[in-house]
C-alpha cells in the first residue's frame, strides 16, 4: 500500500492505522535517543538522516495533506536535535503541510527541542516531558587507573589539548570552558522553545530547570497545546490542513540485511566495554546532550 522511496540501505513503506478517505495524514515515528547515526542493529536511535526520509515521502506524497511527529525519545545529542528541528522548519516552509506532534510515553529534552517546529502539540496526560536544558557527562577512570597501577601519558601542544581526558579531574579553568558550551546550547535551547511557544525567555527559563513534567502539568504550563492521544492528533491534524475522514499511515523503515551487516562489521572492532558504556548512554568523551538522564 502506498509508495516507497528506495535506496540501497533502506526503503519507507506505509502501514493503514484508520480511516479510508481520499486524503492521507503519514505518522512519522521519532522513537529513541536522537543521534546522529544509528549505528549496529539498535532500532531505539532516531537520526536526521531517518526523518528527512520520511519528510521527503511526505513532501513528495500529494495525497498526504498532513504530518504527525509521533515522539517517544528522551532526547539525546544536541548537533542532531537541532538538524532534524531544522529539517521540520524547511520540510514546513517548503510544502505548507502542518505538522502536529503526537508525545507517546516521553518526549523530554532534545525530543522536545524538535517539537518546537510543530503547529501543535498533543500530549498524553502523563507523558513525560520537559528536562529543559543542556548536560555534558564524560567517564572519569582516575581513581580505578589509581588503583590499578595505571598511567597515562599525554604530549600536548596546548594546555587545553586534551580537556576531558578520563584520566584525570578536569581543572577549575577546564570546567569553565565547558560550563561556556553548556551555556551556549542552553540559550540556544531557551530561545527555540520561546519562539515556537511564543514564550517569553525570562518566563522559559524559569521553566528549564531540568525538571521533567507530565502531559497535564506541560499543558496548565503552556509547554503543550492538546491533552489525547492519536485521535485527537489526527482530529488536531484534520483541523489544520482543512480534511476530514483523512486515511492515517504509518511510515516504517525497511533495511537492508546488507545495511545491518555492514553496521555489525563496523561495531565489532570497538572494545566491548565501550559498547556497553555506549548502550547505557555514555561516553568517555565530553558531548553537548539535550537529554533527560534520570
Amino acid at each position: 500500500m502506498g509508495r516507497s522511496v528506495e535506496s540501497t540501505a533502506e526503503s519507507i513503506h506505509e502501514e493503514a492505522v484508520q480511516g479510508s478517505g481520499e486524503w492521507k495524514i503519514a505518522i512519522i515515528p521519532v522513537t529513541g535517543t536522537i543521534q546522529e547515526s544509528a549505528g549496529g542493529f539498535t532500532t531505539s536511535a532516531a537520526t536526521p538522516e531517518s526523518l528527512k526520509a520520511m519528510l521527503d515521502q511526505a513532501e513528495n506524497d500529494s495525497k498526504v495533506k498532513a504530518i504527525i511527529l509521533e515522539v517517544d525519545s528522551p532526547g539525546g545529542e544536541v548537533v542532531a536535535s537541532d538538524e532534524m528541528y531544522r529539517e521540520i522548519l524547511d520540510f514546513k516552509q517548503r510544502t505548507h503541510k502542518p505538522v502536529v506532534v503526537r508525545m507517546v510515553s516521553t518526549a523530554a529534552s532534545g525530543a522536545y527541542y524538535i517539537s518546537m517546529a510543530a503547529d501543535k502539540i498533543v500530549a498524553n496526560p502523563m507523558t513525560l516531558t520537559g528536562s529543559l536544558g543542556v548536560i555534558m557527562e564524560y567517564m572519569n577512570f582516575s581513581k580505578a587507573a589509581d588503583k590499578v597501577g595505571i598511567s597515562q601519558v599525554v604530549i600536548r601542544s596546548g594546555e587545553f589539548k586534551d580537556i576531558g581526558n578520563p584520566f584525570r579531574d578536569p581543572t577549575k579553568e577546564e570546567r569553565q570552558i565547558l560550563q561556556q558550551l553548556v551555556d551556549e546550547a542552553y540559550n540556544q535551547f531557551v530561545n527555540v522553545i520561546a519562539q515556537g511557544r511564543k514564550m517569553p525567555t525570562s518566563r522559559v527559563r524559569q521553566l528549564a530547570d531540568g525538571r521533567v513534567y507530565s502531559g497535564q502539568q506541560a499543558k496548565q504550563l503552556g509547554l503543550v497545546d492538546e491533552l489525547g492521544n492519536l485521535d485527537k492528533a489526527v482530529q488536531v491534524a484534520e483541523q489544520l490542513a482543512g480534511i476530514k475522514n483523512a486515511q492515517v499511515v504509518r511510515y516504517r523503515h525497511s533495511v537492508s540485511l546488507l545495511s545491518l551487516l555492514s553496521s555489525r562489521l563496523q561495531m565489532s572492532t570497538e572494545p566491548d566495554a565501550m559498547k556497553i558504556l555506549r548502550s547505557a548512554g555514555y561516553d568517555i568523551t565530553p558531548r553537548l546532550m539535550y537529554i533527560y538522564r534520570p
